[in-house]
């Protein structure tokens, strides 16, 4: 809304890093116990991490105001939160199943991107697979369910975590040989799944599209087409667990999201 103008001129000078100083003391003061947990993962907080950071400013503000807490604020938008998968419960690799010949695993990864929003996309590619989830090396190689279904429920696509990234899957190609993710549209319906072939819930192959027919697979060593899914690689869920933002979550908050899913 600043468009230049005396008008809408600040009137204040902002110091350099005051800005995510800010930021880091407004999440504080309002997120809890996943400001400590979970927002000081993300490296642009990562200067605030054991040091103390004064939000009285702030909380003596609202001490007298009876508000709700953050757990309250994702139960009263579960729909986005739960519905469309961005608090996940479950978060893990995609390890394509290649033969006895290939020493080295490998795992979908977003190429250029890492734990941020940056609105706009990028390409999705093989990279070797890692052991854990580590907060001081993020990697955009870890991933989860996310987006409603047309009928409000979870869930139609696959989500880079602690990204706004997920699988393109809205006009994939027969034969195309590169896999793209663009910014997820939480409302997307059926984009992209990993389906059981049979009954093995050990492996899967990754669906895109909404016609059920189009699967990713590995071409060569390391390279990814859309193909016929009965032409298609497998693939197989690695390291999953669940993430620290589901974790904090109460039981009684667990519970419910769980019973309605």
């Amino acid at each position: 809304w600043r468009d230049g103008t005396a008008k809408t001129k600040a009137n204040y000078k902002l110091g350099a890093g005051d800005a995510v100083k800010n930021r880091a003391r407004a999440v504080k003061a309002h997120l809890g116990p996943w400001f400590e947990k979970k927002t000081l993962t993300f490296p642009s907080f990562k200067d605030w991490r054991g040091k103390e950071l004064d939000t009285s400013s702030i909380t003596d503000t609202f001490s007298n105001l009876k508000c709700k807490n953050f757990e309250w604020y994702l139960n009263r938008f579960k729909n986005i939160y739960r519905d469309a998968g961005v608090l996940p419960k479950e978060v893990f690799q995609m390890e394509a199943i290649l033969d006895e010949t290939s020493s080295t695993p490998l795992c979908l990864e977003l190429k250029t991107m890492h734990w941020t929003n940056y609105g706009s996309a990028d390409e999705i590619v093989l990279k070797q697979c890692t052991g854990d989830a580590s907060a001081s090396e993020p990697k955009p190689i870890w991933w989860h369910r996310s987006s409603r279904l047309q009928d409000g429920s979870c869930c139609g696509s696959l989500r880079a975590w602690n990204t706004d990234q997920c699988v393109d899957g809205r006009n994939p190609q027969l034969g195309a040989t590169k896999l793209s993710s663009y910014t997820c549209n939480l409302d997307s319906g059926l984009e992209a799944f990993l389906d059981p072939p049979n009954d093995d819930a050990e492996e899967f192959l990754l669906k895109v599209g909404r016609d059920d027919q189009r699967c990713v697979t590995v071409k060569g060593n390391s390279s990814l087409k859309i193909v016929k899914c009965e032409h298609a690689s497998k693939w197989r869920k690695r390291n999953a667990f669940t993430p620290i933002e589901y974790e904090l979550l109460g039981g009684d908050s667990k519970s419910d999201w769980e019973s309605d899913s």
